[in-house]
């Protein structure tokens, strides 16, 4: 027997270590930056002149908000996010973008601090996260991509008015005075109706002009 214990791996076994040995965690976090920071430069090498956007992927939120709470996510993660965005901004002029499902409305403030320029895939059926707000509170600095048709919202039953309706008001409303990318809340459903589909296209047609 002996006194070493093995930590469960994954998302899971990630908290674990945030809370009982955090300096694991920054360790892990230290070795990622430097080594995704290396592949920057490779894809700025090989394709950087031709790329505007690079998107990375943090699901930090669920549907209630910041899954390990807005105060751990800044002593954990920010510091690092800091670090990285300022190394990525010296080696590429490609725009960061960030995809972070769920509500990260008690963060996106400090994510725009860290250096992120695009945000995706807004998720208007989480907590904080209805468009009006977020362009009242940060849509002067980040540009939104996403949050037109989000399938927590709209249900199947409704009518091509109703969708139509819902995506037109997302989209003059993240859109306003610019910094918008028109896009879903993660992928289409696979169940998506004809006319939910169009009321999405003819919604954007009409409302793309702002």
């Amino acid at each position: 027997m002996t006194d070493l214990q093995i930590q469960p791996g994954g998302m899971i076994g990630a908290m674990i270590l945030m809370v009982e040995e955090p300096e694991v965690m920054q360790a892990f976090l230290e070795k990622s930056i430097e080594a995704s920071l290396k592949q920057i430069a490779l894809l700025e090498q090989a394709v950087g002149k031709y790329v505007d956007i690079l998107s990375i992927a943090h699901d930090f939120g669920d549907n209630r908000g910041v899954t390990i709470g807005a105060d751990l996510w800044r002593k954990i993660y920010k510091p690092y996010y800091k670090q990285y965005f300022e190394g990525w901004k010296k080696i590429t002029d490609m725009k960061i973008n960030l995809h972070s499902c769920g509500s990260i409305a008690s963060i996106l403030g400090d994510l725009i601090e860290c250096g992120v320029q695009v945000v995706n895939p807004i998720q208007t059926s989480a907590a904080d996260m209805d468009a009006a707000s977020l362009k009242a509170w940060f849509g002067d600095d980040v540009i939104f991509w996403g949050g037109a048709y989000d399938a927590q919202l709209i249900a199947r039953s409704d009518t091509y008015e109703e969708v139509y309706r819902k995506v037109f008001d997302n989209m003059k409303t993240l859109g306003a005075g610019g910094n918008y990318i028109f896009g879903g809340v993660h992928n289409l459903p696979g169940d998506m109706s004809e006319a939910h589909l169009k009321a999405m296209i003819d919604a954007y047609r009409d409302a793309r002009d702002y």
